[in-house]
């Protein structure tokens, strides 16, 4: 005889299959002849749900895949249970002593229930007392009464039978939670069909392993507060599924029943390529359509044309004079300033002329003028100095180092061609009584004989900036004469780019601020005023790929980037200064510029409104089936409480959502793949799930977790930082061949896309210009931070995901991989260094990946502090191990020789052992969009990666996707879930399983801090 009290471990009745310690199918199937079909199995088949984690319809018939088989036996003497081998008897007097012996199995026993090691091998119900026999003949009598649960005090108020089974699982509470616990009567009628009992058993068993807590006995009790399944036979020839408060009612005859009660707890939900509320679905999706406010269009004859016009008007002042120099400063490319210049030179034959660049003028002046005469000194050079003056205009949002700044990467492209290390290249800060130039260069000797020297003065432009009282001065068009060394001539020339953004700024801005609606209370990021504005630019500007990783000196790029982000911030300004709150989203800002070399710039700008759209409550009151087929033929509902009821024929409905062809797939592991929400322009939005392997047709997602750890990695967020996406399919597929014990310690959560809108947009960004960063494609459709909505009422889908994961799966880690620039960020027109609105400088790459945490307070939270360490370790190791460490560290280096050593705190540097990893102090906050700061009693950590990854392709995206990937496996390859404590608790309320959180860290960490 078999020991009882092993009938609810692994081993018994339960099986894991693929062998990490949890229970993840039955092991036992049911002989039903058709002529038992007691209520008390409903409990029996509760409780064998409640143990595994996944499992199959299919136990109720004869099974080979099960070891073991219960038969019920009728019996004259006694009502009892015995295991003997793999065969589970249970002998039987009547129904109703049967169902009480089954009740008690299901609510009341476990391996603790009696004291002592001696094996149980009887259990016997009778007159109301419960005989327990152990091997060695001693007797446990308990009476039934003793075995009654409490009252529970949980209570359902439903306002959709879609609320039951939705994409979450079974009927999660609107709180994330990593508990799931239910408190449900199934009512039955001893008139049911053979075959309806069948699916009332199997529907028992699904809601069990959904739940991580259930009070038992879920029949014979009809508590008011519960959520009650009553089946109730009838003679109408169709069944129905009625709503009603708590109670889900099944009522019909025959085969229609059965279908009905099928139906319901068989069909997956349809965002899991099931039938289950599908005429729902189109309800998720917004009605799209658009109006415009405005379309303008704009042309300038450009600053060419201005300096050959003012060129002109001077031309017979100065055609009889000798020895003189024509200095020019023009925004565009190299092969265009060679032609003005020998144009200028064809009209002032007598004049020395110079054709420099506008944009970046002291780079081009290094790399054009002063290297050529550096290299026929090249074997001489010992060191090279570069002073810079400091920038101090007290109105300009320039910083001090802005000359050091954009002279970036010169001393990298000098270094080359000069074969030196660009150690040997260094720059100065000047201050303006000691520096009469913008820049001075001083070339010495090894022994410290100056080898050269020259200076040059760049000139600038006033612009103001979208905050009244800032301007910028970035440098512009120009051009002087000199006589000898007397200035005759002096002129300053809007360039191109200028004279398009002082329009946009003073025109297009108030136009379309005048023409936004700013009357709902709920403006700002919960409502843009307006919907998107294209701006569709044509100029002729520079466009250089350098040398230097992904470097490349673009004007019209650093215009894009102007064009948005000083956008955003005219709106949060304005509305800061108007209506007392900032617009952070006041709509989508689209720069679509190209780059025709040799034309007259010219643009189109068209707003469109921002049109209010809701997306209806769906409220499915009742299904009708008929005997012919499995889904139902008929549904009624409502869109909202008070709208009338609506019925729809769904008899031929079929739902299908395929996975959109261009997102990213693991290739060899196995994940289960399901539509959390549509983004704003109706993109599906996919989660994918990873857990070691199963073979059963239903799995619980909480109850996964409630076992073991979870991680939840989030990619693609900010839509231009490119290499997460790809980077999480293939580890994915890695961490099946290289590192399965990740899989057998916990459960992966993947946002594989979590910006689809954001998506679109940066592919047709890229269409024109395939290498810049595109920022303008980073937030959503409508220019929304969609992170702001979380836990919101929100039609913006893409904001409901994390909220949706948080509540189905209840993550111990929160990873939220990100991106930077890989190149240099460039904005003349907010002072040359990025936006004001950033507090830590993004201007050059700091490293290729490096970390963020949110860190909640060390004493009052020690275990997550202990959690952080072991991360941070962890990644360190990761990338010490690969050739990033080398990359991380070059890119330190460039980054505290441009920026740290000058101005430490807009340029900061926080190691881990040589990790750059920040750590960012959180207070805890029930109302915060923040994992960690929201859920602190389980979540364990809360973590973003920077990957140098804003639009990069070839061998920097393998790059890129390779330190995304390091990151990832460093942060969670740690845990171990055989240190992670999972217990049941059984009590007089409910039979509970949980694990302890936060998570345990298997060897204590040293203080990496």
């Amino acid at each position: 005889m078999r020991d009882l009290r092993e009938m609810w471990e692994i081993g018994g009745l339960v099986e894991d299959q693929n062998k990490d310690k949890v229970a993840d199918r039955v092991n036992i199937w049911f002989d039903l002849n058709g002529e038992i079909h007691p209520e008390g199995l409903i409990d029996f088949c509760a409780r064998l749900g409640f143990e595994t984690t996944s499992l199959s319809f299919d136990f109720l018939l004869q099974n080979n895949r099960y070891s073991n088989k219960l038969s019920f036996v009728k019996n004259d003497i006694e009502t009892s249970v015995e295991w003997d081998l793999n065969h589970f008897l249970v002998r039987y007097q009547n129904e109703e002593e049967v169902s009480a012996l089954l009740r008690f199995l299901a609510g009341s026993w476990h391996r603790s229930f009696v004291s002592g090691v001696v094996p149980i091998q009887k259990i016997k119900l009778n007159e109301n007392e419960i005989f327990i026999e152990a091997k060695d003949g001693n007797m446990t009598v308990i009476p039934v009464e003793a075995l009654q649960k409490t009252t529970s005090e949980k209570s359902y108020q439903i306002d959709s039978l879609i609320e039951v089974w939705n994409e979450l699982g079974f009927m999660h509470s609107d709180q994330a939670s990593p508990a799931n616990n239910h408190n449900v009567n199934f009512l039955t009628e001893d008139s049911l069909e053979h075959h309806s009992w069948i699916e009332i058993y199997y529907g028992a068993s699904r809601i069990g392993m959904e739940s991580t807590a259930l009070i038992f006995p879920i029949t014979a009790r009809n508590e008011p507060n519960a959520l009650k399944f009553h089946f109730e036979p009838g003679d109408a020839k169709d069944a129905r599924i009625q709503l009603d408060g708590n109670i889900i009612q099944f009522t019909g005859a025959g085969k229609s029943l059965t279908n009905a009660i099928s139906y319901f707890f068989r069909e997956k939900h349809w965002s899991s390529d099931g039938h289950f509320g599908c005429w729902e679905r189109q309800f998720k999706k917004l009605d799209n359509k658009e109006e415009s406010l405005f379309h303008i269009t704009w042309n300038d004859e450009g600053e060419i044309q201005e300096l050959y016009d003012k060129l002109g008007e001077w031309g017979e002042y100065v055609k009889d004079k000798k020895d003189l120099n024509i200095n020019v400063f023009i925004s565009e490319p190299n092969a265009i300033r060679n032609d003005m210049k020998r144009n200028i030179e064809n009209s002032f034959p007598q004049a020395k002329v110079s054709i420099r660049s506008a944009f970046k003028p002291g780079y081009f002046w290094l790399i054009e003028e002063v290297l050529p005469s550096l290299l026929k000194l090249r074997k001489h050079i010992g060191s090279i100095s570069i002073n810079c003056l400091k920038e101090e205009r007290a109105d300009g949002l320039e910083l001090p180092i802005r000359w050091i700044q954009e002279l970036y990467p010169v001393d990298e492209v000098m270094a080359q061609e000069l074969q030196i290390d660009s150690s040997f290249i260094d720059f100065k800060l000047c201050e303006v009584m000691d520096l009469d130039a913008t820049y001075e260069v001083i070339v010495n000797d090894i022994q410290g004989n100056q080898l050269y020297q020259n200076q040059i003065a760049i000139p600038v432009s006033k612009v103001p900036y979208v905050e009244e009282g800032k301007h910028s001065y970035p440098t512009t068009a120009y051009f002087s004469i000199y006589e000898g060394s007397k200035q005759i001539v002096q002129h300053f020339i809007q360039t191109d780019r200028e004279r398009f953004y002082t329009f946009y700024t003073e025109h297009i801005l108030s136009e379309l601020w005048g023409k936004s609606d700013h009357s709902s209370e709920e403006a700002g990021f919960l409502r843009p005023l307006f919907d998107r504005i294209e701006i569709n630019v044509e100029m002729s500007e520079e466009e250089l790929k350098l040398p230097v990783g992904e470097e490349r000196i673009s004007s019209l790029e650093a215009l894009h980037e102007d064009l948005y982000f000083n956008t955003l911030d005219y709106f949060l300004i304005k509305g800061e200064q108007t209506v007392g709150k900032g617009y952070t989203a006041a709509g989508g800002v689209y720069p679509f510029i190209k780059v025709k070399e040799g034309i007259k710039p010219k643009a189109e700008i068209t707003a469109y409104q921002w049109l209010d759209k809701t997306r209806e409550a769906i409220l499915t009151e009742q299904l009708l089936f008929n005997s012919g087929q499995r889904t139902p033929i008929e549904v009624k509902y409502r869109l909202g409480k008070e709208r009338d009821l609506i019925k729809e024929d769904i008899s031929d409905y079929v739902q299908v959502e395929k996975i959109p062809e261009d997102l990213p797939l693991p290739k060899k592991a196995q994940f289960h793949a399901w539509v959390a929400d549509y983004s704003y322009r109706n993109k599906p939005i996919y989660v994918y799930e990873v857990f070691a392997d199963i073979k059963e047709t239903y799995y619980s997602a909480i109850k996964l977790t409630a076992n073991k750890p979870t991680v939840l990695i989030e990619t693609g967020h900010h839509a231009n930082e490119v290499s997460s996406m790809p980077a999480i399919a293939e580890l994915i597929d890695e961490i099946k061949e290289k590192y399965p014990d990740i899989i057998k310690n916990m459960n992966l959560v993947i946002i594989p896309r979590a910006n689809p809108d954001g998506s679109e947009l940066h592919k047709r960004m890229i269409a024109d210009n395939p290498e810049w960063k595109h920022h303008a494609a980073r937030y959503n459709a409508v220019g929304l931070e969609y992170s702001d909505v979380r836990y919101k009422d929100t039609i913006f889908g893409e904001g409901n995901v994390v909220p949706k994961i948080m509540n189905r799966w209840a993550p111990d880690i929160v990873i939220d991989n990100h991106g930077i620039p890989s190149h240099e960020w460039t904005q003349p027109f907010a002072g040359y260094h990025i936006p004001p609105r950033f507090h830590m400088s993004y201007w050059i790459p700091n490293a290729m990946i490096y970390g963020i945490a949110r860190m909640l307070n060390k004493k009052t939270y020690p275990e997550h502090s202990a959690v952080l360490d072991s991360i941070m370790h962890g990644v360190q190791q990761r990338v010490k191990q690969s050739n990033i460490q080398d990359m991380n560290k070059y890119w330190m280096g460039r980054y505290k020789k441009y920026g740290n050593q000058f101005m430490p705190k807009l340029f900061p540097i926080e190691l881990v052992e040589e990790l750059i990893f920040y750590k960012w102090p959180t207070k805890t906050d029930t109302s915060s969009r923040d994992a960690i700061s929201r859920f602190p009693e389980w979540v364990s950590a809360d973590l973003i990666s920077e990957a140098a990854d804003e639009t990069v392709y070839g061998e920097a995206l393998e790059i890129c996707k390779e330190a995304q990937k390091l990151f990832n496996l460093g942060s969670i390859e740690w845990i171990n879930s055989e240190e992670q404590e999972v217990y049941r608790n059984y009590d007089l309320e409910d039979i509970r399983v949980e694990r302890l959180r936060p998570l345990k860290v298997p060897v204590i960490s040293e203080n990496l801090s």
